[in-house]
């Protein structure tokens, strides 16, 4: 019985020693758990940029491009950019020939570095299948007469070519070598289009010179001259002090001027100021080769004069003095010249009254100083 007793105890004692040993502590658990529950990660290599990605990457200047401002290499004669766009374009299509375009290009930095001749040259392709306007551009080493090296570079952008097939037939036309870029993927090629400076293509016959602004002078504006002279012959001229006396009398005193008489000199202060012209919203520009106009507005003027002793704006006075001598009109400009003179001579100041004065003596409209 005894021995039975301690054997069933011994067994139980075992058992609980086992169960003991074999459950995992808590934080065992809780670690296994998490691990059990945690997602499985790949993990990837680093990939590189596509192919066709790679194709049409501009590297930013850190990474290493080469870049080099072409001095001159324009073939000889007087050459300026031809007006399609800002003058300049990327030539185009140099994709498969990369290699050879960076060769050249280096080829020409080091001419351009020992003051050797190097360039490019347009090579009009109408056989083109895809472009009957294409137009490649050959790059040079050695004269233009006579290059010692020729590569194809690429081609003018078709937008550029199609207006140059525009120019007049026999216009002609070159290219100089502006700027290049070169990276470790993809090369940049700037270029400036060429053609004969206005006077030439207009001397060749390829432009016709613009047309000048027709001055527009006709019997009834000499009648209007004619009165305005008589107008400012017949009024008496002021002397500087007498001027500055009207002007006194018309000036706005704030204290002790009435709210009506303010308002009266400030209208014709503003009128005195502004021919109405300037309402014009084409602006005075458009009037400086019409006669009557110019006359007009010195009408005015000489209102504003009479009224307030404001000095009228020089600038149309010497309008007509100018159409008039454009026309040949001698005697009218001489006599408008010193009809002004006698007012205005001593009480104008600024420089566009010393020039109208300095033309009425050299024009003997008023004795020599």
């Amino acid at each position: 019985m005894s021995f039975l007793f301690w054997w069933i105890v011994g067994g139980v004692v075992l058992v609980i020693l086992g169960s003991w040993a074999w459950k995992p502590s808590k934080a065992t658990r809780q670690h296994r758990h998490h691990d059990e529950t945690r997602p499985s990660t790949k993990v990837a290599k680093p990939k590189g940029p596509s192919r066709a990605k790679q194709r049409g990457l501009r590297a930013p200047a850190s990474m290493g491009w080469e870049v080099h401002e072409f001095g001159d290499n324009a073939p000889a004669g007087d050459w300026v950019q031809w007006k399609i766009g800002s003058g300049w374009f990327d030539v185009q299509g140099h994709f498969n020939r990369k290699e050879t375009v960076r060769e050249f290009l280096r080829l020409a930095t080091q001419a351009d570095e020992r003051g050797e001749p190097f360039g490019a040259l347009l090579n009009p392709e109408p056989d083109n299948k895809y472009d009957k306007n294409a137009m490649q551009v050959i790059g040079i080493l050695g004269p233009h007469e006579a290059p010692t090296s020729r590569v194809f570079l690429g081609y003018v952008p078709a937008d550029v070519a199609a207006e140059v097939a525009s120019f007049p037939e026999g216009m002609p036309i070159a290219v100089e070598l502006k700027k290049s870029r070169i990276g470790e993927v993809d090369v940049i090629l700037n270029c400036a289009g060429l053609w004969p400076p206005a006077k030439q293509r207009r001397d060749l016959g390829f432009e016709k010179a613009p047309s000048k602004p027709v001055t527009r002078v006709d019997e009834n504006a000499l009648e209007k001259l004619d009165e305005l002279i008589e107008r400012m012959n017949a009024m008496p001229a002021l002397t500087a002090k007498q001027a500055a006396a009207r002007q006194k009398t018309n000036r706005i005193d704030f204290i002790e001027d009435d709210e009506a008489t303010i308002q009266r000199k400030l209208a014709e202060l503003e009128a005195d100021r502004s021919p109405s012209v300037l309402e014009d919203p084409g602006g005075i520009k458009q009037y400086d080769n019409d006669l009557a106009k110019q006359v007009e507005i010195v009408s005015e003027g000489l209102d504003g004069w009479e009224r307030s002793g404001m000095t009228p704006a020089p600038y149309y006075s010497y309008r007509i003095a100018v159409i008039l001598s454009k026309q040949k009109e001698v005697e009218p400009e001489k006599a408008f010249l010193a009809a002004w003179c006698r007012h205005f001579s001593e009480v104008g100041i600024g420089q566009r009254y010393a020039d109208l004065v300095e033309r009425a003596r050299k024009k003997g409209a008023i004795p020599p100083a």
